[in-house]
């Protein structure tokens, strides 16, 4: 558990490349085995969950994939708007069904605030 909530992360996960500079923001699979990566290319990406820890490349990555977690925003959010990840990793607003949904946020915030996220298993929105 860390600061931002309650939640599970997965273990074994690993950084690809240097995270320290995007905790709290939306990663993915890596091309290699258990490792993870900013997701940055768009919300269709298949998203593993929010970033909570800063992992330089090879350092384990704690990733929070269901509870609570905290997550930075990229635009402003309302409360149980479901968020989605921006070109930038940051989480942001979709009514899109292509886009993958992170979860849906519990408290207001405007651009780059951190706000607590019920994550859900990452699905299409609708």
């Amino acid at each position: 558990m860390g600061t931002g909530g309650n939640y599970w992360s997965l273990p074994g996960l690993v950084a690809t490349g240097d995270l320290s500079a995007y905790q709290y923001y939306v990663v993915k699979a890596g091309s290699t085995a258990n490792t993870v990566k900013l997701a940055t290319t768009a919300a269709t990406d298949a998203i593993l969950g929010i970033l909570q820890d800063d992992p330089t490349d090879g350092q384990a990555a704690e990733v929070a994939f269901t509870g609570v977690a905290l997550a930075k925003s990229e635009d402003s959010v309302t409360f149980g708007s479901y968020l989605t990840c921006s070109s930038t990793g940051r989480v942001k607003t979709t009514t899109t069904d292509a886009d993958e949904v992170v979860g849906f946020a519990l408290r207001a915030g405007d651009a780059g605030d951190l706000i607590p996220v019920m994550l859900k298993r990452c699905e299409k929105a609708s």
